[in-house]
């Protein structure tokens, strides 16, 4: 008995024995695993700071220099630079494909101390960022369609003889018939087949391009600014320059019995701001005016005749602001529409949630500006558009998205 008991003792202490080793082998390899947790962590940091750096590179700058960027930022926080695999565009996740947007994973193999005991020498160590640019676009284009949802036509552009001296995007399709068209500038698209013929771009080469996700509109002019108390009416209010037309349409029988806003000898409109919930229906010729920027919440604005030339009251250059909601994607329902001879625009036509139609027979029209709108017909002949590299637009950006 005492003999079967002795044996017993000495099998415990054998599994005890067996039990710590192999326990205080996972403790030991825990070690090892803390460790990669850690520098996991970092890993994580790394390519966060490294696709936003590639990122904000991209607002402006090229692909090599974003990826060159990312690298370096992976090369600061820890990890090796050149081991790490920079994507433009992403070749995984959300933003698979999508232009603007950086991708970031670095890596290392890291060798294991205690891991040894179970004939693990390393653990491979990474982690992956997304960072997406949002580049400034509004000094990059003369004309801009912005809905994604009006598939007949979102930019048109038809009649003769007509120069864009500027980038144009439609953020669906693009329907050209006119003749004698000049787009000296990236033309741009998201829907359709390619716009050719009767179109002669410059440069030729990968132009025009249809791209994979719709731009954002290249203008942040919100409506609140114009309005009353907003931003933009105080700073016309400080110069004696803000006219509140509460929900008055304003026509030149309004203007004309308000001498203070127009001379009618001259027919010139009083310089500022001009704020309303109604519409502007300004048909006569000769209008001009040397600093006045139109803006209504709900109406739309037209403007018929010949001879007209008129500039900007806003500092950022707006001319023409119609915020009124037309669903419609017919010009023939244009919340922005101007007709006639020899205009001479300077500024910004912006109509966000509506169309616009610049349009006339025999139109002799030189803007320097843009348009920019929901969807843009362009009609008439010896058209001349130029964006003004004086008024930016939507500042560019960049933001960690995955």
């Amino acid at each position: 008995m005492t003999r079967g008991l002795s044996d017993e003792k000495g099998a415990v202490l054998v599994i005890v024995a067996f039990s710590m080793t192999v326990l205080l082998g996972f403790s030991a390899f825990a070690v090892d695993l803390g460790y990669a947790r850690q520098r996991r962590a970092q890993a994580q940091n790394s390519a966060d700071f490294a696709a936003l750096a590639g990122a904000g590179v991209l607002v402006n700058g090229t692909t090599a220099q974003a990826i060159t960027a990312a690298r370096d930022y992976v090369g600061k926080n820890g990890f090796s630079g050149s081991d790490a695999q920079v994507n433009i565009p992403p070749v995984s996740g959300a933003r698979s494909g999508v232009a603007g947007c950086v991708q970031v994973q670095p890596t290392e193999q890291m060798s294991t101390i205690f891991g040894r005991v179970f004939n693990v020498d390393s653990l491979t160590v990474g982690a992956t960022a997304t960072a997406c640019a949002s580049p400034g676009l509004g000094g990059q284009y003369a004309v801009f369609a912005g809905s994604t949802t009006c598939t007949n036509s979102a930019l048109e552009f038809s009649g003769s003889n007509r120069t864009v001296n500027g980038g144009v995007h439609s953020n669906n399709d693009v329907k050209i018939t006119s003749s004698g068209t000049k787009i000296n500038g990236d033309a741009t698209y998201l829907a359709g087949s390619a716009p050719v013929g009767n179109v002669e771009y410059n440069p030729s080469i990968d132009n025009p391009r249809k791209l994979s996700a719709p731009l954002a509109y290249p203008e942040s002019f919100e409506i609140e600014d114009y309005a009353p108390g907003g931003s933009k009416a105080t700073l016309a209010e400080s110069q004696s320059k803000y006219f509140n037309l509460g929900t008055q349409d304003i026509d030149i029988t309004f203007l004309e019995a308000r001498p203070w806003l127009y001379d009618k000898a001259n027919q010139r409109i009083t310089p500022g701001l001009y704020y309303t919930a109604g519409s502007y229906h300004l048909n006569q010729s000769g209008l001009n005016t040397t600093g006045a920027t139109f803006v209504t919440s709900n109406g739309d604005i037209q403007i018929n005749g010949n001879n007209i030339d008129f500039e900007p009251w806003d500092p950022e250059g707006l001319l023409l602001f119609s915020n009124k909601n037309q669903p419609s994607c017919s010009a023939g329902q244009a919340v922005i529409k101007l007709n006639g001879n020899n205009h001479l625009w300077t500024g910004i036509m912006y109509a966000p949630r509506g169309p616009l139609d610049f349009s006339g027979t025999n139109v002799s029209a030189s803007l320097k500006g843009r348009l920019v709108a929901q969807t843009v017909k362009l009609s008439g002949s010896s058209q001349t558009i130029t964006r003004n590299e004086s008024y930016p637009g939507r500042s560019g950006g960049f933001e960690l998205v995955e």
